[in-house]
């Protein structure tokens, strides 16, 4: 079992669910705390909620979403959406899912408050200024193999 540290509150999660959560299963978290989504929904959802900076590729998303599933971190129904022909797999967030993707929700915010109080990293310092816009907007592009 792994535990994650949500306030004073600590959450125990099957080992099947990496902790710190890999970019994609955060992202499948994030978009499926909107609402219910089948793969290519989820897929379209990430690069639209990360204006094209991130896109994840069949092979890890399935990966991802199979070990969302063993997890229970994320339900999964069958339904017809958008006019399908055929059912889908519908994906949805769990209670437990929730909580987890809030608990790395705070993590990320601390990291990044520790990221912001050192003056190398702070975009309005006098390192950060010498990065210029670019250096702020990265591409992620996982594919099956992970991130590059």
């Amino acid at each position: 079992m792994s535990q994650l540290i949500q306030g004073t509150q600590a959450l125990t999660v099957p080992l099947t669910v990496p902790l710190p959560l890999t970019h994609p299963i955060y992202h499948i978290l994030l978009v499926l705390a909107m609402g219910e989504r089948h793969g290519y929904g989820l897929r379209r959802a990430i690069v639209a909620s990360t204006e094209g900076r991130m896109r994840v590729g069949n092979g890890s998303l399935y990966r991802s979403l199979d070990v969302l599933l063993t997890a229970g971190l994320i339900g999964e129904t069958r339904g017809v959406i958008d006019d399908a022909l055929a059912p889908r797999r519908l994906f949805r967030l769990t209670d437990l899912g929730e909580r987890i993707a809030r608990a790395e929700t705070e993590r990320l915010v601390q990291l990044i408050a520790v990221a912001q109080r050192t003056p190398r990293l702070r975009s309005d310092g006098p390192e950060g200024a010498r990065g210029g816009e670019s250096a702020g907007r990265v591409l992620l592009s996982i594919d099956a193999k992970g991130i590059p």
